[in-house]
């Protein structure tokens, strides 16, 4: 019996032309034997440039073939507002120079609709998707910040053209948030182009919470990061500058860093009414920016960074940015135990805890665990994501040993996601279940559930008993009314293996009063006191 191979699927926007051709497409794609073919025709140029705003179609075929002529300016509209989805141009006649035309501002490519058959459409829709994802990959590199992630420059300007061109049309205002961090310099200077470096990233993650997923955000270089908001009327000024200033505070509020972030905003906004370019708009912010930040400057508000503390850990924290040699951090290590880690050393070792060998990355996570406090989190938070199970795992122990609360929400989103990546393995999910089992927050309950519960799947697998028991031991030591229920129904589970180490451990747990854990027999009166 031979292999049926899946069709692949294409779902096409045929723009233009008139009702009577609608005919002639039908019988074309009707010949497509290779690909399932779903497509739209739209026949008004107006209604085709209105449905590309909301929908996106795998490839748009432009039928040029009417007398009218026109053809180049009507493609460069589509082209302007659809420039990511591949267009095929279709041409009543050979049209060398609209082909060569199109083809120079984006067209993937041109057909003569005389000349098409089903085998011919199929193979260019199959090739200008291939291009088209081509190119995406390529523009993708091209246009973001390798540092932070955000579109650089380049990209950033691209996309906001586009976004002036749909307000010129819709009449939709739009606001553009440049923002300016205070201070880089001073971090750079005091504290090394590391913790710069981190500062910017820090900024960038601001920038992503503050702002909505539909915003377009960017870092045009040095420090200067700019928002373009497209969401129209529903813009609110006053309640973005308060959510922006909420987030950079609270970020501000982390322990493990000697500088405090501080950011100068520039706002404008594009009134369709009087129109201009994305380069216009920037540069009203800019200037609306500079000003902000000359008024914080005479108030003194852009100081960016805090005292040093102990001199000797500032050495020590120059001498590790300067270093290129494991051996020089290893010998640190003993000096790094007695005198403590402030939040500059943190930042450092936390870029040996990137880069460095298997050994080096234990001996300073053992270390943390040893020094205890939140000093270690940049470090601690960085070797979750380490591609060695034993090196997250490590640190997923010491953040519970040192009790971490702060790291929680990345250990339970590390364990989620390693989960999905390695299903086979259960070392990190053992340490996490101890770790949360430490940390005592009833955040942790609802991942332990899922690990000890009678369908206790999470990645579609399902855990073996000794894992279960962990996630059983942690939920034991957090507590809580709705964990005793959650353990009591687990009794009810017909496993014997489970049943008999429930038995085994219930003799082992305890409530905070001293008397015998929740599972036990002893007193199944008391058991689910205050959660009947």
């Amino acid at each position: 019996m031979g292999v049926v191979l899946e069709k692949s699927k294409i779902n096409v926007l045929i723009a233009g032309s008139n009702p009577e051709n609608s005919f002639f497409w039908e019988r074309t794609i009707a010949e497509i034997q290779d690909t399932d073919v779903q497509f739209l025709h739209i026949e008004e140029l107006s209604e085709v440039l209105k449905h590309l705003e909301t929908e996106t179609p795998d490839v748009i075929l432009l039928d040029l073939s009417l007398p009218e002529g026109g053809g180049f300016e009507v493609f460069l509209l589509v082209y302007n507002v659809a420039p990511a989805i591949p267009i095929i141009v279709i041409t009543g006649i050979d049209n060398q120079k609209l082909a060569v035309q199109t083809a120079l501002e984006g067209a993937q490519d041109s057909l003569v609709k005389s000349d098409i058959n089903g085998f011919l459409l199929s193979r260019s829709m199959r090739y200008a998707i291939g291009r088209q994802r081509h190119l995406k990959q390529e523009r993708v590199s091209a246009v973001i910040d390798e540092l932070t992630g955000l579109y650089n420059r380049r990209g950033f300007l691209s996309l906001a053209d586009q976004q002036v061109k749909i307000s010129d049309r819709t009449g939709r205002p739009l606001l553009l948030v440049f923002a300016d961090m205070d201070g880089l310099k001073t971090i750079n200077d005091t504290l090394g182009h590391h913790s710069g470096d981190m500062a910017l990233m820090e900024t960038a993650h601001v920038i992503r919470e503050a702002f909505r997923e539909t915003d377009i955000l960017g870092r045009l270089g040095g420090d200067e990061f700019v928002a373009l908001l497209t969401s129209g009327t529903d813009i609110n000024e006053e309640s973005m500058m308060k959510r922006f200033q909420e987030t950079m505070e609270e970020h501000n509020s982390y322990w493990e860093r000697n500088f405090k972030l501080s950011i100068s905003l520039g706002i404008a906004l594009y009134d369709p009414r009087q129109p201009g370019s994305a380069v216009d708009l920037l540069a009203k912010a800019d200037s609306a920016m500079y000003e902000r930040k000359k008024v914080k400057k005479e108030l003194g508000e852009t100081q960016a960074v805090a005292g040093m503390g102990d001199p000797v850990r500032s050495i020590l924290a120059e001498s590790l940015a300067e270093t290129r040699n494991e051996a020089i951090v290893k010998l640190m290590i003993p000096i790094l135990r007695k005198c403590g880690v402030d939040s500059g050393l943190s930042h450092q070792l936390s870029s040996w805890i990137g880069k460095g060998s298997r050994e080096l990355k234990l001996s300073l996570i053992e270390m943390f665990g040893e020094i205890g406090g939140v000093s270690g989190g940049p470090s601690l938070r960085m070797a979750l994501f380490d591609d060695s199970e034993e090196i997250a795992a490590s640190a997923a122990r010491v953040i519970g040993k040192i009790h971490f609360i702060p790291c929680l929400p990345v250990l339970l989103k590390v364990a989620k996601i390693r989960q999905v990546r390695f299903p086979e393995s259960e070392v990190f999910l053992m340490a996490v279940c101890r770790s949360l089992g430490e940390l005592d927050q009833p955040e942790g309950i609802s991942f332990l559930q899922d690990i000890a519960g009678k369908e206790s799947r999470l990645g579609g697998k399902k855990f073996s008993l000794v894992l279960r028991m962990e996630a059983i031991e942690a939920l034991a030591r957090i507590n809580r009314p709705e964990t005793l229920l959650f353990l009591k129904s687990l009794r009810e589970e017909a496993n014997p293996a489970l049943q008999e180490a429930l038995e085994k451990k219930a003799q082992g747990l305890r409530s905070p009063d001293g008397t015998p854990g929740p599972l036990s027999e002893t007193r199944p009166g008391q058991a689910m006191e205050g959660v009947s």
